[in-house]
């Protein structure tokens, strides 16, 4: 049994590295069917990156500041929240389809509302990245404190826990593998709100950049830009997974020495 969930686990991680080497030999043959007008190759690509990033550093660091600002206001302001929300049943039923609602609008038909607002501003862009990313937040955080088992309040009863013993004893561990998930999510949409904001409305950061370069068909350095997009995604993401994975194990370790 053992050999065989270490087979798996290894087969899971070879596939791990395996997809990006996949997706680079793919977009080599697409570069050789496509040609050099329609598709750079990812040599091209990474030469130009090389060749032009000290020149965009003031912009990745625009890029990266909005998203940091913006990503703490929809992780606070989400997770809070979406706790409370979830701590009253009343509450959670009035509120859960509203929230579902705007959740499910295209977020960029209302760009133009948080552009007569804000104008060409950093606070417009991180306002319309928090908008992106907060419900998920706080839907899953919501959700979460809706499902801690009822068993778990009536021991935190018993031993007659004030509200927030209660919170930082039983609920916040409960509902952290969800929450992490959901910030998760929320740090992929703050980011895509970031980019679509800065490809519309604005005179610096990686969107403006890329629609700079669209507007001239340079697809080397539009393919080097996604890169560095590609590369922020993927690092945040993988950092993410590697705290679900902890927070799970740490749970399942308390779990079975507890039973």
């Amino acid at each position: 049994m053992t050999k065989t969930h270490g087979k798996r686990k290894w087969w899971y991680e070879l596939g791990r590295y395996l997809i990006p080497v996949l997706l680079i030999l793919l977009w080599e043959i697409t570069y050789w069917i496509a040609g050099e007008t329609a598709m750079a190759s990812p040599w091209q690509s990474v030469r130009d990156l090389i060749a032009n990033f000290s020149g965009w550093l003031p912009d990745v660091g625009e890029s990266l500041l909005a998203l940091i600002v913006s990503f703490l206001i929809a992780a606070i302001f989400g997770s809070i929240l979406g706790f409370l929300i979830g701590l009253n049943g009343f509450w959670t039923r009035t509120l859960h389809p509203l929230i579902i609602g705007l959740y499910s609008i295209p977020k960029v038909t209302l760009y133009p509302i948080f552009l007569l607002i804000f104008g060409l501003s950093m606070q417009g862009r991180v306002a319309f990245s928090v908008f992106h990313g907060i419900f998920p937040i706080m839907i899953m955080c919501m959700q979460a404190t809706r499902m801690v088992p009822k068993t778990y309040l009536k021991v935190a009863e018993v031993y007659r826990l004030n509200f927030f013993q209660k919170v930082h004893r039983i609920l916040i561990p409960s509902i952290m593998p969800q929450l992490v998930a959901g910030l998760r999510m929320g740090f992929s949409l703050c980011f895509l709100g970031l980019i679509i904001a800065e490809m519309f409305a604005s005179s610096r950061g990686l969107g403006f950049k890329l629609m700079h370069y669209m507007s001239l068909n340079r697809t080397s350095s539009i393919l080097a830009l996604i890169l560095i997009i590609v590369f922020v995604a993927f690092f945040c993401t993988f950092l993410f997974l590697l705290w679900q994975e902890r927070v799970e194990k740490r749970i399942g370790k308390t779990g079975t020495a507890s039973s």
